[in-house]
């Protein structure tokens, strides 16, 4: 179901897809990614799936709405028709006003759930999210809350242009991933089975889980039905692939490396 964005805020600084900042009818403010932004209507989709996975995991993702935009809003404001903005529906997270990404100037010994960062790994091994590993923009910590947030899916799958092909190719295959951003939780999230918890909640997921995830995508995403399918077998198969992919990472982890 979407909601009805009723005032326009302005742009974000920042942002491959150059997100807006709108206020919708439930009176939240929202980051809305446009249907027409430079990568597709894949990114909506990409973000939006990752969402609803990442929530049946329990992982902290902010909300996510599909967003109807109407011709008359978009008429009131010269930088949406400039942007050739179309009415019908777009994707919007919900905004944090005090969220930062600088996270080298945040305390994470304060953050009250770093326990998901595991999670957080699990993740985006699962669905090939292969950029927040080198990437902080990725995460949002919410000073008032103490907590970490999960944003920016849009590279999740094979990036923003969906193709069964390669969703068939790589399904039974996993690259792992290792950079700074994982490597700042370490101190956090070591112990002698720092992953397990979130790997078996992967591995136990079922396909009625997964086809709730990536159903109802509105119609105006352009993607194919042949594209889900694929996308939902390349989900399910590499349920199964996590736990051994991980196993790559036990040298980063003390303790869990003194186990093995």
């Amino acid at each position: 179901m979407s909601i009805l964005a009723v005032q326009y805020i302005r742009p974000m600084d920042d942002g491959w897809t150059l997100p807006h900042l709108f206020k919708c009818e439930d009176g939240q403010t929202y980051v809305v990614k446009f249907i027409n932004n430079r990568s597709g209507s894949g990114i909506l989709a990409n973000e939006l799936i990752a969402y609803r996975l990442g929530n049946w995991l329990g992982l902290p993702i902010p909300p996510y709405r599909i967003i109807q935009i109407t011709r008359d809003l978009v008429d009131m404001f010269p930088v949406l028709k400039s942007m050739e903005i179309p009415a019908g529906l777009h994707l919007g997270s919900l905004y944090y006003e005090q969220g930062t990404t600088l996270l080298d100037e945040v305390n994470l010994a304060l953050c009250k759930n770093l326990h998901h960062a595991a999670g957080m790994i699990v993740f985006d091994h699962w669905i090939n999210n292969w950029d927040r590993h080198v990437a902080e923009s990725n995460l949002l910590y919410i000073p008032d809350q103490q907590k970490i947030q999960l944003i920016d899916h849009s590279d999740a799958f094979f990036g923003p242009y969906w193709d069964k092909e390669e969703f068939m190719d790589d399904r039974d295959k996993m690259d792992v991933f290792w950079g700074p951003l994982y490597e700042m939780f370490v101190p956090f999230i070591d112990s002698p089975d720092p992953f397990g918890h979130y790997v078996s909640l992967v591995e136990k997921i079922s396909k009625k889980a997964v086809i709730q995830a990536v159903q109802g995508l509105p119609k105006q995403w352009n993607i194919s039905r042949e594209d889900v399918t694929e996308l939902i077998d390349f989900l399910m198969c590499r349920r199964n692939l996590v736990r051994s992919a991980l196993e790559e990472l036990r040298d980063y982890f003390p303790i869990w490396r003194e186990k093995g």
